[in-house]
C-alpha cells in the first residue's frame, strides 16, 4: 500500500517538475526474474526506475542509508535492502537472489556508486551474478538528465540483454567479467 502511495506521489511530481521522457517501456516483461540495470548519477534514480513498471522495484543500497533513524524505515517500505559494500555480503546476494527466484524486480547499479558519466570499466560484476545464479532477465536502461528542475529527463530501455552464452557453465571470473561487459556495452547504446 505505502509502496503505491509513494509510486503515484513520485510520479506526479516528475511530471510536473521535469520534462519527463521514456522509449522502450515494452521491453520490460511484465512477469518474472527482472533486473533493472541503469547508469547512476543522480539519487533521483532509483525512483525514475521505479516509474517505468507497476511491479515493484527492489533496491541494492549501501548499509551507510540504513544507519540513518529516519531514513531507515522508509527505505525498507520502498522494498530496499542494504549491502555491506566493504565485504562479501551474503544476506544482500541472498535476499536479490530469493527476489528474482520468486519472479521479483530487482534494481542494480552496476557501477555501485553514483558517476557522472558512465564508464563501464567501474561496474561490478553483481548484475551478471545475480543474473546468471537466477536466471533472471537483465533489462539495460540509460537514464539521461542533469536533474535542474524543470530540465528534460529522457529514460531509454533497451531489450533485455541474451546471456544465453553465459548461463549453465561455471561461473568464473572471466565469465562475470564478459557478462557484464556486455550488459555494459548495452547501456552505453542507449546513452
Amino acid at each position: 500500500m505505502f509502496y503505491k502511495l509513494a509510486w503515484v506521489l513520485l510520479k506526479i511530481y516528475f511530471f510536473v517538475f521535469f520534462r519527463f521522457k521514456s522509449s522502450g517501456r515494452e521491453n520490460i516483461p511484465e512477469t518474472g526474474g527482472t533486473i533493472f540495470c541503469s547508469n547512476h548519477s543522480s539519487m533521483m534514480d532509483p525512483t525514475i526506475l521505479a516509474m517505468l513498471t507497476r511491479r515493484k522495484v527492489h533496491y541494492i543500497g549501501k548499509k551507510e542509508l540504513f544507519d540513518k533513524r529516519f531514513a531507515a524505515p522508509f527505505l525498507r517500505w520502498l522494498g530496499a535492502f542494504p549491502v555491506d559494500r566493504g565485504a562479501a555480503d551474503m544476506s544482500a546476494y541472498k535476499k536479490a537472489i530469493e527476489l528474482l527466484a520468486n519472479g521479483g524486480v530487482v534494481g542494480v547499479f552496476a557501477e555501485g556508486s553514483r558517476f557522472k558519466e558512465l564508464d563501464a570499466k567501474n561496474a561490478k560484476a553483481g548484475v551478471a551474478l545475480f543474473a546468471l545464479k537466477s536466471g533472471a532477465e537483465v533489462v539495460p536502461i540509460a537514464i539521461k538528465s542533469s536533474y535542474k528542475l524543470f530540465s528534460k529527463i529522457t529514460v531509454n530501455v533497451g531489450a533485455p540483454v541474451g546471456l544465453g552464452e553465459y548461463r549453465g557453465a561455471r561461473i568464473k571470473t572471466e565469465t562475470l567479467n564478459a557478462a557484464t561487459e556486455k550488459i555494459m556495452n548495452e547501456i552505453s547504446g542507449l546513452m
